[in-house]
This record gives C-alpha cells, structure tokens and sequence, in this order.
C-alpha cells in the first residue's frame, strides 16, 4: 500500500495524483523517460556574429546599389562633382555604422582612430575640388583631431567603474574644452587673432552644472532627494 505524502490517505495503485489533496503521486525509484530532443530544431537560431555580418551585407547593398546608379548618372548626364561628395558621405556612413558589424570584437581605440580617418579624408575632398583652401587645416583638422584624443581619454577612463554623475561631469567638461577649441580655431581663421567669447558663455553653463552633478556625486542626501523628486 501506498499514502499521500501530504495528507496520508491510501492511494491505489497506479494513481497519478492524491484523489483528496490533488498532490502528484511520484516513485523516486521509477525511472522517467526525458522528452527526446527533435533531430531538427523548430525556431532556427542564428548566432549573432552571423547575424551581424548578415546585416552588415544587407545594408551595405540597400547602401551599394542606388550610389552606383548615382555615379553611372553623373558620368552619362549630369557630368558634374556633386556625386562625389554624396558618395563620400555615404563611404564615411558605411564605415562609422556598418563597418562595426563585420568584427567579431570590436576595439574602441581602432573603430574609433579608423572613423577619425575617414572623416578627415571626406572633408579633405572640399579643399581638393575647389572649396576656399586653409579651412581644413585651420579648423577641421584641429578640431577632429582634438576630438578624437578626447573620446579615447573618455574609452581609457570608463575601463574602471564610474558614478553616473561624475561621467555626466566628465561630459560636461569635454563640451566645455571643445567650444573653446572651435572658437579659437574659428578666430583664428576668419579674424587672424586670440578672440574667445561664446566659449565663456557655455563655461558658465557647463560649470552651473558640474557643481550640480559634483554635489550630487558626494552628498548621498541629496541624490537621494534628487531620484524622489526628478524620479531619477
């Protein structure tokens, strides 16, 4: 004779489950017969760096086809430059965006030194096809190239753990450091002297909140207060 082990009533034999309590009627020395595994899976999952490049193929065609056609109009009709600096535009896009995809493991420091080249050289194209000279190396080629020691000093400094508050800090201050370099470059060029006056006006709103997020980085108060009441 067999009795539930939940309520103790005498079970027949064979019964799948307590007829009183309902409590599954379960032999820990009968052995139970694991559901086979179908030969052929019925959802087809595709590993992600499969599918990356999948998509990387996709979207570098949808972005292939219609600048051929543009290029093959350009040289039979329009006969004219402009296509070159669409076409250019679209190169800088596939290497920022899709470029990325084909990588099994991405290195920030290289996608990002290789993005800062192709940049450059797209903006180089203006200058070579007729574009006012001195601009480039006057204000872009600074300006990219500051922009691009700021975001690998940014990669470096997020390998350890930061609070989100100093991180906006950080943010701040990069913004803060890039509109001087704008402006200066921007004088520079135009004007032929030192002149720097918008950059103190985003100085005094980046630096209204960098005291913000600094006071909320080290007073645990007042960040309290600041989820309860912006519910951050």
């Amino acid at each position: 004779m067999s009795y539930c082990v939940n309520c103790g009533v005498e079970l027949e034999k064979g019964c799948p489950a307590c007829p009183l309590c309902d409590t599954p009627v379960t032999n820990p020395k009968e052995k139970t017969a694991e559901p086979e595994k179908p030969l052929f899976p019925e959802i087809l999952e595709i590993p992600k760096s499969v599918s990356k490049k999948y998509w990387a193929f996709v979207l570098s065609l949808i972005i292939l086809i219609p600048n051929l056609v543009l290029l093959v109009l350009d040289i039979l009709i329009f006969k004219s430059e402009i296509s070159k600096f669409i076409i250019g535009g679209f190169a800088v896009a596939w290497i920022w965006f899709i470029f990325p995809l084909m990588w099994k493991k991405n290195i920030p420091v290289v996608m990002l030194g290789i993005d800062a080249i192709a940049l450059l050289a797209y903006l180089n194209m203006f200058r070579l096809y007729g574009v006012e000279d001195g601009w480039f190396s006057s204000i872009v080629l600074p300006v990219v190239i500051a922009l691009w020691a700021l975001c690998n000093l940014f990669i470096f400094w997020l390998k350890k753990p930061r609070d989100k508050s100093m991180i906006a800090v950080a943010v701040l201050g990069a913004i803060n450091l890039m509109s001087f370099i704008i402006e200066i470059c921007m004088n520079m060029y135009y004007n032929g002297k030192l002149q720097v006056v918008v950059s103190f006006i985003v100085t005094a709103c980046c630096v209204s909140l960098m005291i913000f997020f600094t006071v909320m980085a080290k007073s645990k108060r007042f960040k309290d207060w600041a989820k309860r009441k912006f519910f951050m």
